[in-house]
């Protein structure tokens, strides 16, 4: 049981990475895309709840370290999300392929929707703002069906060695 746990958090912890260094370089209009709501919502479907809120807990809280303005929004909005999707997703099928897609555009949606209001909150709701969180959505919802489902096709790969 504690090896799920182990495995998620180091595969968290992988995209965490990718996130820090890779996503600022692939910044679009002032906007840069969180690689991390593709390995949420990946996660949430293929781990149990209480791995995945585990692990989202402890990526958000390691990603909010580089981010002192905003401490702890991002491991809130996580945390909120893998109750949200898990909730959503559980009267569908398993492979449900319409599932999977309805659930990355509600947890992209549900993550912009709680960015705006709490940006909105802390500098001002400003037509910036609105531009922003909307390229910010656009953005994170077009990598997170590319990241997503490139995570599922590797996860279904097996590795066969023959010896001749």
């Amino acid at each position: 049981m504690v090896l799920k746990y182990v495995w998620a958090f180091l595969f968290g912890l992988v995209f965490l990475y990718v996130q820090l260094l890779l996503m600022p370089g692939l910044a679009l209009g002032g906007v840069i895309p969180n690689i991390l709501l593709a390995w949420l919502i990946f996660n949430i479907w293929s781990k149990p709840s209480g791995v995945s809120s585990v692990s989202a807990f402890l990526i958000g809280i390691m990603y909010d370290t580089t981010l002192p303005s905003t401490f702890g929004m991002n491991t809130l909005i996580f945390v909120l999300l893998c109750v949200i999707i898990d909730l959503f997703r559980k009267p569908f099928e398993v492979d449900s392929i319409v599932a999977k897609i309805l659930t990355l555009v509600i947890g992209n949606l549900v993550y912009a929707v709680i960015m705006h209001l709490i940006m909105g909150l802390g500098f001002g709701f400003t037509g910036e703002l609105f531009r922003l969180v909307l390229i910010s959505f656009a953005y994170n919802l077009g990598l997170s069906f590319v990241v997503f489902w490139a995570m599922t096709f590797l996860s279904k790969l097996r590795l066969c060695i023959v010896n001749d």
